[in-house]
């Protein structure tokens, strides 16, 4: 049985951010190197992955003590819910 992926354009602090506080939730070593990678744009999750990401971004984002670091985890998990729901 194939995986179904579902491809997220990310920037490279989005990439980052997702490493730092989420990266132990990826399994797949491809989506891995891809978040490593500087120069990948899209970055192959599959739903569990995206869904657990979004769980742990959020997890900090409700902890946030920054008025930059509270608005950066906002867009990014508003950005991640929508690939999430198009799938």
């Amino acid at each position: 049985m194939t995986k179904e992926y579902i491809k997220v354009d990310l920037s490279r602090d989005e990439k980052e951010a997702i490493l730092e506080y989420a990266g132990f939730f990826i399994f797949e070593e491809a989506t891995k190197n891809d978040l490593k990678n500087k120069r990948k744009k899209w970055i192959n999750f599959t739903k569990n992955q995206l869904t657990d990401v979004i769980g742990e971004l959020s997890y900090y984002f409700n902890r946030s003590e920054s008025n930059s670091q509270l608005y950066f985890l906002d867009q990014l998990i508003s950005h991640l819910e929508l690939y999430e729901k198009s799938a």
